[in-house]
C-alpha cells in the first residue's frame, strides 16, 4: 500500500490556501466580513467565523484519511476552502438553525 506523506510545511500552505479561498469566496457571496454587534451574542454567519473553521475541519479530515490529491493536497484545499463558503452561506442556516428564545 502506497502512502503519501506531505510534509509540515506543505500542510501549513494548504491549511492557509483553504482559509484564504474561503474568506475570499466567502466575502465574494456577500457574507459580512464579521457578524453583527454585539458579536458575542451574534448568531449571523459572516466570512471570519463559521467559513475558515469549517475549511480547517473538513481539510483535517481530508488528511487524517490520507486523502491526499494532485499538488499534495493544495487542489483539495482549494476545493475545501471554496465549499465551505459556499455551504456557510447557503446551507448553515438550514442545518444549524438559530437557537429559540436566545435573544437577550
Amino acid at each position: 500500500m502506497i502512502s503519501i506523506i506531505a510534509n509540515g510545511f506543505q500542510l501549513f500552505v494548504n491549511y492557509m490556501v483553504a482559509i484564504i479561498v474561503a474568506i475570499v469566496l466567502g466575502l465574494a457571496l456577500r457574507l459580512p466580513l464579521l457578524p453583527e454587534n454585539p458579536i458575542r451574542f451574534s448568531w449571523t454567519t459572516s466570512a471570519l467565523f463559521p467559513t475558515p473553521i469549517f475549511a480547517i475541519g473538513i481539510l483535517a479530515i481530508f488528511y487524517s484519511l490520507n486523502i491526499f490529491w494532485i499538488y499534495d493536497g493544495l487542489l483539495i484545499a482549494v476545493i475545501v476552502g471554496a465549499f465551505s463558503a459556499i455551504f456557510v452561506k447557503y446551507l448553515f442556516d438550514y442545518i444549524f438553525p438559530d437557537p429559540q428564545g436566545g435573544s437577550e
